[in-house]
């Protein structure tokens, strides 16, 4: 057992805020981290080399363009050598997220691309969640809007999921898909969370309301699972047989 701290820790810093693994590395965000201005957000790297035992810090993880109040670290994953982190707040709350590779042997991370929704605006908390598996990056904005001027809450912020893809072997990244309900409400918080593997996406929707018809703010949640084929998307909708009102 390994106890992971910031060696540059502050009062506030919330190290530890995300966490993600990927066989030796683990990912540790502190998104109130002030290296940029207070609340502009870090990622730790840290690796282990004795399965474990102890883990030592390799990279600190900053945005290029780092500000105050970003919130840098909201999100973080991990696969192979190459992490996302996620940045909701990021310009009055529309939201980022950054890609970084290591090629040297985890010497050096450099940030390889920043991410940002296509029809991206104010408040869309584009990066509170992120997931990544192979060449493909999944960014969750659960309070993305149908209108970009819309105003929550509404069907127009019901929230979505955006698919990136690599095709440079990680240079770059291009928008391929944006994920969304089709029975969307106003307020499911879809994006909420996300995960990726083996070409299908989960996306949760932890306020959606389909188990209290008589309740608009029931809260029960639901997960969506889509299916990346020759054929497009397809997904099923994953609700729990037993659920109630605030699940």
């Amino acid at each position: 057992m390994a106890k992971l701290t910031a060696p540059d820790a502050d009062a506030g810093d919330v190290f530890g805020y995300n966490v993600a693994i990927d066989g030796a590395t683990v990912v540790v965000s502190a998104e109130w981290d002030g290296d940029a201005g207070s609340k502009s957000g870090s990622a730790y790297v840290f690796r282990t080399s004795d399965s474990g035992a102890s883990y030592d810090q390799v990279a600190k993880l900053t945005a290029a363009d780092a500000a105050a109040s970003d919130q840098f670290g909201g999100s973080v994953a991990i696969d192979g050598n190459t992490i996302v982190v996620g940045a909701y707040v990021k310009d009055n709350w529309t939201g980022a997220a950054y890609v970084f590779r290591t090629t040297d042997g985890w010497d050096t991370f450099a940030e390889v691309d920043k991410l940002t929704a296509s029809d991206g605006s104010y408040e869309d908390l584009f990066g509170q969640s992120v997931a990544i598996s192979g060449a493909t990056v999944v960014v969750g904005a659960s309070q993305s809007r149908k209108i970009p001027e819309g105003y929550c809450p509404s069907l127009d912020c019901s929230g979505a999921a955006y698919l990136f893809r690599t095709s440079d072997d990680g240079a770059t990244y291009g928008q391929m898909a944006k994920l969304t309900a089709t029975d969307a409400e106003g307020g499911d918080s879809f994006g909420w969370s996300v995960a990726f593997d083996s070409g299908t996406v989960v996306v949760g929707a932890h306020s959606d309301n389909d188990a209290c018809t008589d309740n608009p703010l029931c809260n029960s949640g639901s997960a969506y699972v889509y299916s990346l084929s020759d054929a497009g998307l397809v997904y099923t909708k994953l609700t729990a047989p037993d659920a109630a009102a605030d699940d």
